[in-house]
Order: C-alpha cells, then sequence, then structure tokens
C-alpha cells in the first residue's frame, strides 16, 4: 500500500513502531512550511494505524465489535483532526468531550496519553479547541504520571496553547485543509516576528509575494493594520482601518501615530505632515521628530540644522535650590540631549552647503568663526538667516537677544513654524535660568557690588564654576570695573579659547575700550553684529577677514565710541582699493589700543611677507621672535635680518639685547665667519668670501643689503639708498627664491629707509629759483633754463658791469649760480658733492660734460635732500614705499 511507501516501513501491526515512522518523517514535511506535504504524511499515517488494527482483530468477530473502545476512541480522534469542517471548530471539540464522558474511567486512563500523543503529532491546531481536550483530561494534573522529559514536554505544550488564537478559528471551518493550515501558520509567524523579532525582520517577512486568505476577524485586522503600520507597510485597506479607529478616539496618541505611519508609508506625505507634526506639538514623539528630520533632510536641507536644535528639548526646570553647590543648579542650564549630538553627526555626513554647513560644523568641533561670517553678511535669504542668528542666540545671546526670539512672528511654512515654536521653548527656558537661577543672580550680585566682595567660594569649582563660565560665554556690554572683576576672579587669562571673546572684551577694557551698553533704542541684532565683527577681527583676523565680504563692514552705521569705529575706515580704504583686507598689518598704527591689539594676532612671518605695506621695524622683531624656527634654514640671511635691526635705533635696549643673542648663537667653523660677525655688531660688515657666501645659498643680493646696512648705520639720514638701488632691494625681498632671513633683512632696510624719507616726503617742494638753498633739489627742466639762462646772462652783466673787477665778479656769480644748480641737479638724481667734484675735474678737459645732466631723469621718490621738485605737494609714497617701488618696477 502506498501508506508504508510514504512513512518508509514494511506492512506491520506493531503501532508504535508506525508512529515512529510517522514521528521520523515529520520533519521532513513541517506543516507550517509544507502543509501539503504534512497533510499527505498524516493521511499515510492514519490509514496505516487503521490497517493494522483490522488487521489484529479476530476474524470470527463482527466488524462493528473488531474495535475496542479505546481505539474507537482514537480513531475518532484521528477523524476529528482530518475533517477540516471540525479540526479548527471549538463546538466538534465540545461534542468530542461529550463523547469521552460516556467512557469508562479506565478506558479513559487507557486514552489520556495517547490523545495528548496524537494532539502533539497534529501539527497547527487551535488553541481553544486544544485547552477543550486538556481541561477534559486533566493533563496538568496529571503531570506526576510522566518522567521527567515527558512531562517537561507536556507542560511547554500547555503552556503554548494557554496563549489566545490569533483571530477564531471557526470563521474558516469551510475552507479547505490546506488553506486553513497556511492561514495560521503566516499569522502565528506575524505574531511572532512582531513580538520576537525587529520590525525589520517582520517587514521582510510581510512584503513576501503570496496569496493568504485572512478570516473575517475584526480583532485580527486591527491587529494585523497596527503591525503593519508599525513596520512601515502600506496597506490602503488597513489605512482605512487606522483612519477609522482614530476619528473615533482623536485623542488616542497610538491611533495618531498609526495613521502617521500609514500615510508616510503609501506616500501621502502631507496628510502624513499633519499627522506628525500633531504628535510632535502634542506628544514631542521621538518618531515624529525623526520622521521630520528625514523629510527636512530631503526637501529642505538648509533648514534641517534648524530643526535639530528646535527639538533638543530639556525639561522646563524652574524650581533651584538657593543651595549653589547643590545639584539642581544644573537642571534647566543650556545643555545637550545625548540623540542631539547624534543628529549632528549624522548630518555632517549629509552635503549641507553655506550656512547650514557652517552651524553643524559648530555644533561638533566648536569652530564658530565660518558660522559668524554667515550670519552678519546680506543674504538672499533673510528669513533663513534670521532663523539661523535665533540658533546661535541660545547658545551665545543674553536675555535681550532672547527676547528677541519670543517676539519674532510665525513663520508661514509648517518646518520654519516648528522650528521658531522650539527656538521660543528653549529661548523661554533661558531666560528663565538667567533671571531667576541662584547661580546667574549670584554672579549679577557679584558685579553690581560697589564693596570689594569676593566671589561666592562655591563657584570657584566644580559644577557651579562650569555653570558661571557657560554665564560669561553670552555675548554681553560690560562696564571695566565688572570685567576686571571677572578677570581676576575666573583667571581669564588661564582659560582656553572656549571665552576668547570676554578675554578679548577684558583686554580692550584695560586700554580704556568698551562696548557701547544695549539701551531700549539699540538694535540688538545690530549690537550683536558689530560686536561680533570686532571681536572676530581681533581673534583671528586673518581668518575672519579672508572669510568676510569686503563691503559687510562698509554697510555698518558704527558709532564714534564704538571700538570698532577705529577699524572701520582702515578696512573700507583698504576694501575699496585693493578688493580685501590682506596685508593689514603694515597699516595698524601702534598708538592705537584697537590698532595694537589687533597687530599682537597678526605677528607672524607669512603675515609679514604679505603686507602690502612695509612693517616697521619693531613689528618685524615681534613678527622674528614669534617664529624664529622658520628662519633655520637661512641662519645667514637670519644673522643678518639681526644685524639690520640690531643697530635700528627704534628698537629699545631689551629688544637689542635679544638680537645681540641671536646673532651670537649662530656658529660657523670657517674662517672667515667670525670676523664677519663681529664686523656686523659694529655696524660695519665686511663682505664674507664669495665662494663661502655661495655654499650658503645666497648671492649679490646679500652682499647688496650689507653695503645699504653700512651707509645707514654710518651716514643715517644721508645713507638712504637711492632710487635705483631700492628698487633693486624691493625686487631682492619679493623674490621667492631668497632665504627667508634674506628676505625679512631687506624688508627692514626698506622699512628702516622708508621711516627716513616719509620724514622728508613731509616737507614740500623747493622752488627753483631759490638756488641758495644747496641741499635742495631741482628738476631736470628748471636746470635746463637755469643753465642756458646763466650762460646768456652772466657774460652780457659783465660787459655791462663797467670795469674788469666788477666783471670778474659777476663771471663768478654766474660759475656759482651754475655750480648751485648742478649741484641741486644732482641731488635731484640721488648723487652729491662726490660726484660733482667730478665734473669739476673733468670739466676743463671735457668742457661740456655737465650738459649730460640735460638728458637724465631725476628721482620719483623722495630722497635724502627732498621730495621730487614737480610733486606739487602730492603724496610722492602712496600706499607706502613698497607700494610704490612695486608699481614703478610694474
Amino acid at each position: 500500500m502506498s501508506c508504508w511507501i510514504r512513512l518508509g516501513i514494511e506492512p506491520t501491526k506493531d503501532n508504535d513502531a508506525i508512529r515512529g515512522a510517522y514521528r521520523a518523517r515529520l520533519p521532513q514535511h513541517h506543516p507550517e512550511t509544507d502543509p501539503e506535504g504534512f497533510q499527505a504524511l498524516r493521511e499515510a499515517y492514519e490509514l496505516a494505524l487503521r490497517f493494522a488494527r483490522e488487521e489484529a482483530a479476530e476474524p470470527d468477530e463482527p466488524a462493528d465489535d473488531e474495535a475496542s473502545p479505546a481505539d474507537q476512541t482514537m480513531a475518532d480522534f484521528d477523524a476529528l483532526l482530518l475533517d477540516s469542517t471540525r479540526r479548527f471548530h471549538p463546538a466538534a471539540w465540545q461534542a468530542f468531550n461529550l463523547e469521552l464522558d460516556r467512557l469508562p474511567l479506565e478506558v479513559l486512563d487507557e486514552v489520556c496519553w495517547p490523545l495528548l500523543r496524537e494532539l502533539l503529532d497534529a501539527g497547527p491546531i487551535s488553541h481553544v479547541c486544544a485547552r477543550l481536550l486538556a481541561q477534559r483530561l486533566g493533563w496538568a494534573s496529571r503531570m506526576l504520571d510522566l518522567d521527567f522529559d515527558n512531562a517537561r514536554h507536556v507542560d511547554e505544550f500547555l503552556q503554548r496553547i494557554d496563549a489566545a488564537d490569533p483571530f477564531d478559528t471557526s470563521l474558516m471551518s469551510h475552507w479547505p485543509a490546506a488553506a486553513q493550515l497556511e492561514t495560521l501558520w503566516y499569522v502565528r509567524t506575524l505574531n511572532h516576528l512582531h513580538r520576537e523579532a525587529s520590525l525589520d525582520d517582520y517587514r521582510y517577512f510581510a512584503s513576501l509575494h503570496t496569496c493568504i486568505p485572512l478570516p473575517a476577524d475584526d480583532g485580527l485586522l486591527q491587529r494585523l493594520a497596527i503591525q503593519f503600520s508599525q513596520a512601515g507597510i502600506a496597506s490602503k485597506d488597513f489605512l482605512d482601518i487606522v483612519s477609522e479607529q482614530h476619528r473615533l478616539a482623536p485623542q488616542d496618541v497610538d491611533w495618531l501615530y498609526l495613521l502617521a505611519c500609514q500615510r508616510s508609508a503609501l506616500g501621502m506625505e502631507e496628510l502624513a505632515l499633519q499627522a506628525w507634526v500633531q504628535l510632535w506639538r502634542e506628544h514631542q514623539h521621538p518618531k515624529a521628530a525623526t520622521w521630520l528630520l528625514e523629510l527636512c533632510a530631503r526637501h529642505q536641507p538648509q533648514r534641517l540644522p534648524l530643526l535639530i536644535q528646535a527639538f533638543d528639548r530639556l525639561e522646563n526646570f524652574r524650581d533651584w535650590s538657593d543651595d549653589l553647590s547643590d545639584v539642581t543648579q544644573e537642571y534647566g542650564s543650556p545643555s545637550q540631549r545625548p540623540e542631539t549630538l547624534g543628529r549632528w553627526f549624522r548630518a555632517r555626513q549629509l552635503d549641507l552647503q553655506g550656512i547650514a554647513d557652517a552651524f553643524v560644523e559648530w555644533r561638533i568641533s566648536g569652530d564658530e568663526l565660518p558660522l559668524l561670517a554667515w550670519m552678519i553678511i546680506d543674504s538672499d535669504d533673510r528669513p533663513l538667516q534670521t532663523l539661523y542668528q535665533h540658533a546661535w542666540a541660545l547658545h551665545r545671546g543674553d536675555v535681550p537677544l532672547l527676547r528677541r526670539i519670543m517676539e519674532a512672528p510665525e513663520p508661514s511654512d509648517v518646518l520654519d513654524q516648528l522650528v521658531l515654536e522650539g527656538f521660543q521653548y528653549q529661548a523661554d527656558q533661558q531666560i528663565c535660568w538667567l533671571t531667576r537661577a541662584p547661580i546667574p543672580l549670584a554672579l549679577e550680585a557679584f558685579l553690581a557690588s560697589d564693596s570689594p566682595s569676593t566671589l561666592p567660594p562655591e563657584l570657584e569649582k566644580g559644577e557651579p564654576q562650569a555653570l558661571s563660565l557657560l554665564w560669561m560665554r553670552r555675548l554681553r556690554a560690560y562696564d571695566a570695573r565688572s570685567l576686571a572683576r571677572l578677570a581676576e576672579a575666573f583667571s581669564l587669562d588661564k582659560r582656553d579659547e572656549w571665552l576668547e571673546m570676554l578675554k578679548l572684551q577684558a583686554q580692550l577694557a584695560a586700554q580704556g575700550m568698551l562696548l557701547p551698553a544695549i539701551d531700549s533704542h539699540c538694535d540688538v541684532w545690530e549690537w550683536h553684529r558689530q560686536a561680533m565683527y570686532l571681536l572676530a577681527t581681533l581673534d583671528e583676523p586673518t581668518r575672519w577677514l579672508a572669510a568676510q565680504s569686503a563691503h559687510c563692514i562698509d554697510a555698518m552705521n558704527i558709532a564714534r565710541e564704538h571700538p570698532l569705529a577705529r577699524l572701520q575706515p582702515l578696512l573700507c580704504r583698504l576694501n575699496r582699493e585693493q578688493g580685501s583686507a590682506s596685508g593689514l598689518l603694515g597699516w595698524l598704527q601702534a598708538a592705537d589700543p584697537v590698532h595694537s591689539l589687533l597687530a599682537r594676532k597678526l605677528f607672524s612671518v607669512q603675515e609679514a611677507l604679505d603686507s602690502t605695506r612695509l612693517l616697521s621695524n619693531d613689528r618685524l622683531f615681534e613678527c622674528m621672535r614669534s617664529d624664529i624656527a622658520s628662519f633655520n634654514e637661512d641662519l645667514l640671511g637670519r644673522m643678518l635680518l639681526g644685524g639690520v635691526l640690531y643697530h635700528d635705533p627704534l628698537l629699545n635696549a631689551q629688544q637689542r639685547k635679544y638680537l645681540l643673542e641671536s646673532i651670537t648663537e649662530v656658529v660657523n667653523p670657517q674662517d672667515w665667519f667670525d670676523g664677519f660677525r663681529h664686523s656686523l655688531i659694529k655696524g660695519e660688515p665686511v663682505h664674507p668670501p664669495r665662494e663661502a657666501v655661495a655654499e650658503e645659498g645666497v648671492g649679490d643680493a646679500f652682499y647688496l643689503a650689507l653695503d645699504v646696512l653700512k651707509d645707514l648705520v654710518r651716514f643715517g639720514n644721508l645713507g638712504v639708498p637711492r632710487q635705483k638701488t631700492l628698487l633693486r632691494m624691493q625686487r631682492a625681498k619679493d623674490d621667492p627664491e631668497n632665504g627667508l632671513g634674506l628676505r625679512f633683512a631687506f624688508s627692514a632696510l626698506l622699512s628702516w629707509s622708508e621711516r627716513l624719507l616719509l620724514a622728508k616726503a613731509e616737507t614740500r617742494p623747493t622752488p627753483a629759483t631759490a638756488f641758495w638753498r644747496l641741499g635742495t633739489r631741482l628738476g631736470r627742466g628748471a636746470f635746463i633754463w637755469q643753465v642756458i639762462g646763466a650762460l646768456l646772462v652772466t657774460p652780457v652783466a659783465a660787459l655791462l658791469s663797467g670795469t674788469p673787477v666788477s666783471g670778474i665778479i659777476v663771471l663768478l656769480l654766474g660759475l656759482a649760480f651754475l655750480l648751485a644748480a648742478v649741484l641741486r641737479r644732482l641731488h635731484d638724481m640721488g648723487r652729491g658733492i662726490p660726484m660733482l667734484l667730478i665734473l669739476v675735474m673733468l670739466s676743463p678737459v671735457l668742457p661740456f660734460l655737465p650738459l649730460i645732466l640735460f638728458g637724465f631723469p631725476g628721482e620719483k621718490l623722495p630722497n635724502r635732500y627732498g621730495v621730487p621738485p614737480d610733486s606739487g605737494g602730492e603724496d610722492t609714497l602712496s600706499g607706502g614705499l613698497q607700494a610704490t617701488l612695486r608699481r614703478l618696477i610694474g
């Protein structure tokens, strides 16, 4: 028979052998994965049992009387399990229990455990039906009749059927057996995955393509609607169920959440947005925040950092202890939730641009400067920029700026509304902390006290001190006394960059410069805009000015008493003339306190080289000292630089001592070196051997610098180089092939020369007719007319003088006039008396030699003899000596 083939055994009458074969094949046809194979195996098992009973019966007994009551009961139970119309129907199982009631006790005992074994092997079954049989036979109370392993298995089974069925199984009594098993297995698997696995696993299984009938069980459909919505699986049928339940219970947050999930899954973005916004506004649901952030990242990524900041809601704490060291002091103070930090890092991985990227970077790394640059420029999207200003104010603004957030008008866009609502919640909380919390009040009382009271000791360490520093980090106006007290009480000079702006305010106050107070007539944001511009410029001038629009400060209406007013004209001029504020260091005035403070941050080797205007030698000294190691590749040039600065009378004794030590610490074993160093210190540097200089990587430019230095030291004002020499020096200074020390040495020589030339440039041109002023300059045109006039007038005047003596006197006067004109002409060419003597000595041989002065132009720059004769009082060193030389070089 085919039942034996399917069971894989020979025909037998042994029921135990049949059951063993059935159990051995059962794992290959699990009812949940192969319901058809399980059904065929089950039919083969039932048929084999029936055949074994028939073969075991006595041949002389009637067929109806062959089966014992116990066997008949087992057969009836097998028929119940095989009948798809009764297998899952509790009424049929109740009828079977009534049949068991009619059996004698000994028969009931005989079938008690075999019925359990049959039930265990029956596959998917209704828990309600199984419980009816378990309760009737009292398996739970008869566990002591079993050995340990069987008792454990029975107990596990009884616990399993204690769980409710996923639906009313009687509803599928009219279905085919395969459909019954498949549906029950599918729904139970969904329930198991929803209860025990992740939503990803549930979503994967439920999304597999299949066709499963579902019974008309409202509870099941509602439960599946909940599970599918939670897993984000779209279904219009389930959406209808969830929508109806939400309509019936509009205040139930769970149905609102499921409605939002189902709308999102179906792509109904506008309707989903309404639900998620309601979830956030009314319940601060974390899933709502997640969904809204994802929506913002897709459609408005520039607003994503704003929404992250808006969702960073902390408990609205308002009840602090009076004890400054109590743990409640930190409650309600500005801080950040852990999930917000994770959101910043995830946002950092997106391709954000402009102000959004700068804000995220600030929140992660603390680099505030790029964000400040974006906040104060004129933006095409002013509403977006204003929201970022509010976001910055939550971390750095004081009460006036926080009140600006509270008074902001409601925007029209729903995401902007959520952002502003979050900001206003945080601003209200922070205003409360700043105005009512004990630590801020204690700090305000400390600053307002007229007596020399000390800081409360509780604020000098631990969390109270950290909260005090957090309070001081907010940008506000202080008077000089308050800044001094804060600097002393908290040792601001030893604090890290976190309080850099407060330290800058204290330094300005020490120089008599204060930020103006914020009054009721003041535009609060404009006050902060100007203060941020000033403090950022003083903090990191190179980065800040490079990040700024060239016209940003031009548009600011800065009051005269504001410290930024000391910088505005200079920055505007540089922006107007060169389009940027690069090379600012050379234009700063040492006497101005704001300029002086800014110059300290600009002292660097690169800034000195990039400066469009020559630095004074005291500033070159500071740049050199700030990074002396940069000159290690050019020790000979560094030594020359030290010699130039050492001999400049502008430097004081302490600076000269440092330079002398810098010169003497350079050593070289060659014979010429010690003599060269001594001559350099004396101010009469000798030329080292060319071979030795070539080994050090320098050339003729080095000798040029030595000669210029010698002349300046020896002759002072009269040693100022000629224009030709100045141009050579400028080319050498700008040549990157020269070493850093040599380039700095030329910078120092040019700066020294500029200082001397500027003293001459302040004078007015000497009239050409002032022939008696021999130390002045005479232009070429005036020189030609004076020579021609003297040659024509002197002989005639001598002849008309009347006597030989008077004629000789007139001739001598004419000669003196010519010599004075030649000397003044030589001065205009940068020459002096030595060249005049040469011309005088050569004139007897070459009488027309002085006429060559007609062909040579004069110097365009001021020289040791004054300004050019044809300058007409104009600024001949416009922009400084370096800018003028570069214009001449082209």
